[in-house]
């Protein structure tokens, strides 16, 4: 049977569109695993150089963790869950551990959807990569290192940040407790809804002894209206957020605004401005912005593309450490 000339041609196009289409999903699947082999280096760098005491607020979260265990018996078991982020095997470590190896997992599938879903996985990946560099985990340290020095009673100072007061006074922050500094950090706690559609910090078990040392539970909307400066909120918080975090503290914030709306009352995001901190700190400090993949004829500009990463839906199959 002979195949007339609109049929070859037809057959031809097809042919054509399959060998683009594989072509472009195998340069994707370059491109992805060649930034996961780079995340992948990074994190090992980071723990070795955890494991060589090379980071100083590794040794200093040690040091002032051992203090509160002296001095306040009481609270021996809160300092050493805290103290575990002074290790490679820390909440924090294996939190990025966790996201690196369900995002690898989904490299050979989102090669065969879109460019869009590709491009999520991509910035999931330089996401781990910049939460690894040692200086910033350093930083991320601080938040629990002035926990501590909040508990000490003035014995300990805080480091890479103004004193309790001074923060409170100049950020026209509510003082919500010990420990607020890691209050809407997902890799200690969570945001959980009661019956009336309000949300309340809840820690994990670890740390379940910060509701004790807290006048209330701490609501989103008082929270959102009155924290103060933390390192994860104010410059961490776009790199140590895993996509399923990122999407809880979204769906909080949305129903939070809304129910504020329902009452009548305006509610801004919590992260609508960076609090204020040490200049020292200010000027070290940036916040992650997402890598794009490299240019392709199929892949959207950088501008769109950091768009779909902060409102991103892309969520792994497995669940995510620290927090769903």
């Amino acid at each position: 049977m002979r195949i007339s000339t609109a049929r070859w041609a037809l057959l031809l196009c097809i042919a054509t569109l399959l060998a683009a289409c594989s072509s472009e999903q195998d340069k994707w699947l370059q491109q992805l695993n060649q930034q996961a082999s780079v995340t992948s280096t990074k994190l090992e760098r980071l723990k070795q150089h955890i494991d060589a005491g090379q980071i100083a607020n590794t040794r200093v979260l040690s040091q002032y963790a051992a203090v509160i265990r002296t001095d306040r018996p009481e609270l021996a078991d809160l300092s050493a869950a805290l103290a575990q982020d002074a290790s490679p095997e820390g909440p924090i470590i294996r939190s990025l551990q966790s996201r690196l190896s369900d995002a690898q997992s989904d490299i050979p599938n989102v090669v065969t959807l879109s460019s869009e879903q590709v491009n999520k996985v991509y910035q999931e990946l330089s996401a781990i990569e910049a939460a690894a560099q040692p200086d910033t985990y350093g930083m991320m340290l601080s938040d629990p290192i002035n926990v501590l020095a909040d508990m000490s009673e003035g014995k300990l100072a805080r480091v890479a940040a103004m004193s309790a007061e001074a923060s409170a006074r100049i950020n026209d922050a509510e003082d919500f407790g010990p420990g607020s500094q890691l209050v809407g950090n997902p890799q200690y706690g969570s945001w959980q809804s009661n019956s009336s559609g309000t949300s309340f910090w809840h820690w994990y078990g670890q740390y379940a002894f910060f509701s004790s040392m807290f006048r209330s539970p701490i609501s989103y909307g008082s929270w959102g209206r009155g924290r103060d400066y933390s390192y994860y909120n104010d410059y961490g918080r776009s790199a140590y957020t895993s996509p399923s975090q990122r999407q809880n503290q979204q769906t909080t914030e949305r129903s939070t605004r809304n129910k504020f709306k329902s009452s009548g009352k305006k509610f801004s995001s919590p992260y609508a401005s960076t609090k204020q901190t040490t200049a020292s700190v200010a000027r070290k400090s940036s916040k992650f912005q997402p890598k794009s993949l490299p240019s392709s004829r199929s892949i959207k500009s950088a501008k769109s593309t950091t768009s779909n990463y902060r409102s991103s839906t892309y969520q792994s199959s497995r669940s995510s450490f620290g927090g769903k």
